[in-house]
């Protein structure tokens, strides 16, 4: 689901990006672009390195043992490897992840930069930014 609507929502949040923050700041695509091609990348690790290997032996797996085989965890015991194959996608994802985060920061930064400052530093308490009661 990622694949179809995750990328459609976050090039959704790109262009609205764009118009809110075109008047005050230079709008760059460069980590964008980095944090997407590293998303597809790990989606792409996922598939050959954990998804498509487990899947043909857990198809060979139901045809040989039942779908409830298949499904438990003795059959799982048995693809370890192959489960373990799935970090190289994850670290890639996760690096999307987290770059992405902060582009949508630095984006953000100039439209709202009391937020984002106490968001990212925590400079100002919410008790303390409260006006005082008049007596």
């Amino acid at each position: 689901m990622f694949g179809a609507f995750g990328e459609l929502a976050i090039g959704l949040i790109y262009f609205c990006l764009r118009y809110a923050a075109a008047d005050r700041n230079a709008f760059g695509e460069k980590t964008g672009l980095a944090a997407f091609w590293l998303y597809n990348v790990g989606l792409v690790l996922w598939i050959f390195l954990n998804f498509f290997p487990i899947g043909w032996s857990q198809l060979d797996a139901v045809y040989e043992h039942g779908f409830a085989y298949a499904r438990s965890s003795a059959f799982y015991d048995t693809t370890l490897f192959w489960q373990w194959m799935r970090l190289p996608g994850d670290v890639a994802f996760a690096a999307g992840a987290l770059l992405m985060a902060w582009d949508f920061i630095v984006k953000l930064r100039p439209l709202y930069p009391q937020a984002v400052e106490r968001m990212l530093f925590r400079t100002v308490s919410p008790l303390q930014s409260r006006p005082e009661p008049a007596e």
